[in-house]
């Protein structure tokens, strides 16, 4: 079984200040933008109907258990695990360029700088494709409890504010061979999560890497919240093997 721990990155306060101008200038700017949002979402729908088979990895699009977020985040899991190789080449090796020391795109203070993520990106390239993750809900709901304490009282780490361990979250609700379970604090899409998880700066066993991409699990559940009063946001991620709900 896995257990790992939660990652050591340090969120920097980030806030946009506004200065008195002209309300045309205003409108173009904000103009602007949301053309740019646009053209990258569609950028980003193109390269995944490109190449990825998003109906085939897609496992938990249709489930009413889990948030749009949530999804997301089984989505991304099952590409990296579908191809690891295509996805580090993708979604990983250009952050490299977005360093400066150990600060990341000007905002994120990093353990270990660009290293780590070269050190995702060489690792990844030398997997071999895994099959992918289903959604379960059992899985997701031990997540859900999890993801929802740690809101509430600002909390981090694998223990519940009641004892509980991950194992005996999961256990509450089904069976299993082998489980996990990864937890990411700070990101606020599915993407951001779980290249977070993969790339694994200052934890030195790559223990949230190790789960993504372990070809043991088979099945998955997610918890996400947005409330988290340290970190902003907390997402949860139980992974099993041999998983029976009761």
């Amino acid at each position: 079984m896995k257990k790992s721990l939660f990652p050591t990155f340090l969120i920097l306060a980030a806030s946009a200040l506004f200065f008195s101008c002209a309300a045309v200038d205003k409108l173009n700017e904000f103009s602007a933008n949301m053309n740019r949002k646009s053209e990258e979402s569609a950028s980003k729908k193109n390269m995944d109907a490109e190449n990825w088979d998003i109906a085939k990895l897609d496992t938990a699009r249709n489930v009413d258990y889990l948030s749009t977020v949530e999804k997301d985040v089984v989505l991304e899991m099952n590409k990296a695990r579908s191809n690891p190789s295509l996805y580090a080449e993708l979604y990983i090796a250009p952050r490299a360029k977005k360093f400066d020391g150990k600060l990341y795109n000007g905002s994120l203070l990093t353990s270990e700088g660009a290293a780590v993520v070269n050190e995702c990106v060489s690792y990844m390239k030398k997997l071999q494709p895994l099959s992918v993750l289903s959604s379960e809900k059992g899985l997701s709901l031990a997540a859900q409890q999890h993801s929802s304490t740690q809101c509430e009282t600002a909390q981090t780490g694998h223990t519940g504010v009641d004892g509980s361990t991950p194992f005996t979250r999961i256990e509450k609700y089904g069976s299993y061979r082998t489980a996990g379970e990864n937890i990411s604090y700070g990101s606020k899409s599915g993407r951001e999560i779980v290249v977070q998880l993969l790339v694994d700066d200052g934890v030195s066993n790559r223990g949230h890497r190790k789960n993504i991409l372990n070809k043991d699990f088979s099945s998955t559940g997610v918890g996400y919240a947005n409330k988290h009063k340290a970190y902003g946001s907390v997402c949860v991620i139980t992974f099993a093997g041999g998983y029976a709900e009761k």
